[in-house]
């Protein structure tokens, strides 16, 4: 199932298990503790695959989903796992006596139409020294990522809206619109008490970034671009989408 409408993605299995593997690496790093000793919190957790996927390895992990249907989907599948829950919450109206050692944000961010309200929030339920675990497009990619249509995330909300209904009979694209670029990036989480980076996955031929494409030109591009943002970091400003690792000072 997809969490936005969109068709199932027939690699959403090795993509989910792709991802968790990035996130079991980032853990490794930069979190002084087992995997099993840590909490993580999985916000916009939407269907439960990768929050299921995630508590194969750590101690206790808890999902927050605001789409109802996507909670309901989740809940469903969880009943023999003792170490995963899930709560019905947009992230800033999520409450929790626990803080977590790990919060992941995986493709959410341009779906928060409040980003500073649910980074206020998340900082706050996240320990002192922990980590978020961030993935989000990159607003200026040519090919929008939610309905691969070029150009659209560069257009005012009002174009795009009538873009999308002409192209695809969707009739509104804010629910996906508020990606930003490399800098905007920057200057969000500049205004928190944190120290961030960009960083490349530790795999770079998995399918968490490609979705498993092998085409040629494909395979290229990719290969250049990490070559390109190795070589300096103003080549993330041409990035398909941004990992960042943020730890809570």
């Amino acid at each position: 199932m997809s969490r936005f409408g969109l068709p199932p993605d027939p690699n959403e299995k090795k993509i989910v298990q792709a991802a968790t593997k990035e996130v079991v690496e980032v853990s490794r790093k930069y979190l002084d503790s087992s995997l099993r000793s840590l909490t993580v919190l999985d916000v916009g957790s939407g269907h439960g695959e990768y929050s299921s996927e995630m508590s194969k390895f750590f101690g206790k992990v808890t999902g927050v989903e605001p789409f109802k249907e996507a909670y309901e989907v989740a809940v469903k599948g969880i009943s023999k796992k003792k170490n995963l829950k899930f709560f019905h919450s947009k992230i800033e109206d999520f409450k929790s006596k626990s803080k977590f050692d790990l919060i992941v944000h995986l493709t959410v961010f341009e779906h928060m139409s409040t980003p500073q309200k649910g980074f206020d929030r998340i900082f706050s339920l996240l320990k002192r020294d922990g980590v978020i675990y961030l993935t989000a497009p990159n607003k200026y990619w040519p090919f929008e990522q939610h309905y691969g249509l070029p150009f659209l995330s560069w257009l005012p909300l009002p174009l795009a809206n009538l873009y999308l209904r002409l192209a695809k009979g969707i009739d509104s694209y804010e629910d996906c619109s508020y990606s930003r670029g490399y800098n905007g990036m920057k200057t969000f989480f500049n205004q928190y008490d944190c120290e961030y980076e960009f960083i490349l996955p530790f795999d770079i031929n998995s399918a968490y970034i490609g979705c498993d494409n092998d085409q040629p030109l494909f395979s290229l591009i990719k290969k250049l671009g990490i070559s390109l943002i190795r070589f300096h970091p103003f080549f993330w400003n041409f990035s398909k989408g941004f990992i960042m690792v943020i730890r809570k000072k």
